[in-house]
């Protein structure tokens, strides 16, 4: 009886110093996760979302070549539209020019109560002709107009001086920049009763009948001068 005892004491004492002998094996069996390891698995994730794909690169390029295509393109379509603007604006005052010389070289003034007729001089680059006056501020009277050209600082200049005979006032400017000024007079003049053309006008006492006007622009320049021939009036 005493021997049993004793036995089931020593297995008793047996089995409860194997237990914790059995633990360090279980943990040891068990992997254990090495500092750099963990770092590494820490860090996956986290690079690849930072990161862009090359479809993505991609995509990014050709969306900013289409804004800087389309950027350059209204900034050459803005630069054509200011520059239309400014032939259109430079044109118009060619054609408010024209029609000035029109209404003014149309009232030649009438004839002198002694009969010959007002002075008329006329060069290939220059004109001087007695018209009349405006009618609602001086009737009957005569004013001076001489159509030439003037050196600027911009180049060539188209003037005209208006005036009366005896004071002729200040050149005003009509067009800056032209590269010259022609003219030509169509009458009859000099034994040959045939009215023809001429760049000069010898006869003093009858004015040409017509008046052909050119002025010249430099070749960069966008204005265009068409032909303008003037009728003078034949006064009364």
């Amino acid at each position: 009886m005493s021997a049993r005892r004793s036995a089931g004491a020593i297995c008793r004492r047996s089995g409860a110093s194997a237990w914790p002998s059995a633990a360090p094996t279980a943990a040891s069996s068990t992997p254990r996760s090495s500092p750099e390891g963990s770092a590494v698995a820490e860090a996956g994730p986290e690079s690849g979302e930072a990161g862009f794909t090359l479809v993505e690169v991609l995509v990014s390029l050709a969306l900013c070549a289409l804004v800087a295509l389309l950027t350059l393109q209204t900034l050459q379509a803005t630069g054509l539209i200011s520059r239309a603007a400014r032939r259109l604006e430079a044109q118009e005052e060619v054609h408010l020019v024209r029609e000035h010389l029109r209404r003014a070289f149309a009232d030649r003034a009438a004839r002198r109560p002694g009969g010959p007729h007002p002075p008329f001089i006329g060069h290939p680059d220059r004109l001087v002709a007695t018209v009349q006056a405006n009618r609602d501020v001086a009737r009957g009277s005569e004013r001076q107009l001489d159509l030439g050209t003037a050196m600027g600082d911009d180049g060539l200049l188209l003037v005209e001086t208006s005036g009366s005979v005896d004071a002729p006032g200040r050149p005003d400017l009509l067009l800056d920049r032209i590269a010259g000024l022609q003219l030509r007079y169509f009458g009859a003049q000099g034994p040959d009763p045939t009215p023809r053309w001429a760049t000069r006008w010898t006869r003093r006492d009858r004015p040409p009948v017509l008046v052909e006007v050119t002025v010249a622009f430099p070749p960069a320049d966008g204005r265009r001068w068409p032909p303008l021939v003037l009728a003078l009036g034949s006064g009364s």
